[in-house]
């Protein structure tokens, strides 16, 4: 990606080019049909407000950055409204090169979750249910006609009863050297219509995963499907979870009305990655009858969005035993959840079988 720049000064470039960028300095605008995956950094004495419009009219795919000059202009809130119109951002008077660079950090990161087919499915705490909850996601979207994958990124527990015969410390060798082929997707287990990788059996090696083998295995992951659910599990001291977290373009936090700290810790953690509470969406698990604070109350709480209520089960086996009001409710979510990523929901017409 090249970062095409009309009207900053020099020092600025460079200190946007020292930060790891290639910017290309332009006296006039470039070839709309350079690229559509570029950035374009224009300055309000460059182009003025009333040719915003115009501009990205212009530059239909491109991420543009209006970096507004106009010292002690009392206009300013309204030239952010109409960058925010217009899919523009949007930098204040006396912003700095510094500053400069973190909003074109924040920018690529927001186009990059833009574009990620990956679901973090984390944990507020062991047991609460986080395995079982990324299960039942991946079946009903598999359900829906989707391709799945679920990874088991948890390095702490594999999320699985039996001895898999393949897992993620299985493949671990395949990760450090970036071989992951398309044939390997096969021999994962096939199970409710998505394929499973099982988490780490080799505790002793919990600690040895590389955030660049977590990313290589996500990638390729969203190379070989449609959707990707990262089952991340409830211990955040991972290369495995903060990749995940980094990655993933919805964040689902498996919790219980009691692990209201716990929430809160995680969301505190969550902040040190440019993370909201907005953007987590909490699915309450094994919910019982006599809480002293309901779901709802706990979203609020800390500013999240619910998801799913879920109620305690009397579990056999690791698959979550729904009853048809619950399994409405997770289908009409995963729907929405689906609809987000651009696949359009299955129209079914009333009186026609098949």
């Amino acid at each position: 990606m090249k970062i095409f720049s009309v009207g900053l000064d020099q020092l600025t470039v460079n200190e946007i080019r020292q930060s790891g960028y290639q910017v290309v300095m332009q006296s006039a605008f470039p070839d709309s049909a350079q690229g559509t995956d570029d950035m374009l950094i224009v300055t309000s004495g460059e182009a003025g407000v009333l040719q915003l419009r115009e501009l990205r009219e212009r530059y239909p795919g491109w991420m543009i950055l209006y970096v507004y000059n106009e010292r002690g202009a009392r206009g300013g809130k309204s030239v952010h409204m109409t960058c925010e119109e217009l899919g523009i951002h949007f930098l204040p008077p006396r912003s700095t090169g510094s500053a400069i660079v973190e909003k074109i950090r924040l920018i690529l990161m927001e186009d990059q979750d833009e574009r990620s087919n990956v679901i973090a499915v984390l944990g507020s705490g062991p047991g609460v249910g986080c395995t079982s909850v990324a299960g039942m996601l991946a079946g009903r979207m598999a359900a829906a006609g989707r391709r799945v994958l679920l990874l088991g990124m948890n390095v702490y527990d594999p999320g699985y009863d039996r001895k898999p015969a393949i897992s993620l410390d299985r493949i671990r060798s395949k990760l450090s050297g970036s071989r992951l082929s398309d044939e390997d997707f096969g021999q994962w287990i096939l199970q409710d219509g998505y394929y499973y990788l099982p988490g780490n059996c080799d505790y002793l090696g919990a600690q040895d995963y590389r955030e660049s083998e977590m990313e290589y295995l996500l990638d390729r992951a969203s190379e070989h499907a449609e959707i990707v659910i990262a089952d991340l599990g409830a211990i955040p001291e991972s290369a495995a979870w903060y990749s995940g977290m980094r990655k993933s373009a919805l964040h689902l936090l498996v919790t219980h009305p009691r692990h209201e700290s716990r929430v809160e810790a995680l969301l505190e953690l969550a902040g040190h990655m440019d993370l909201e509470p907005s953007e987590f969406k909490l699915v309450v698990n094994r919910l019982g009858q006599s809480e002293a604070l309901s779901p709802k109350s706990l979203a609020l709480r800390f500013g999240a969005e619910l998801l799913l209520e879920l109620p305690q089960y009397a579990q056999v086996s690791g698959r979550l035993p729904l009853g048809k009001k619950e399994l409405a409710q997770a289908d009409e979510k995963v729907r929405a959840m689906l609809s987000s990523f651009g696949f359009a929901p299955e129209v079914r017409k009333k009186g026609i079988y098949r």
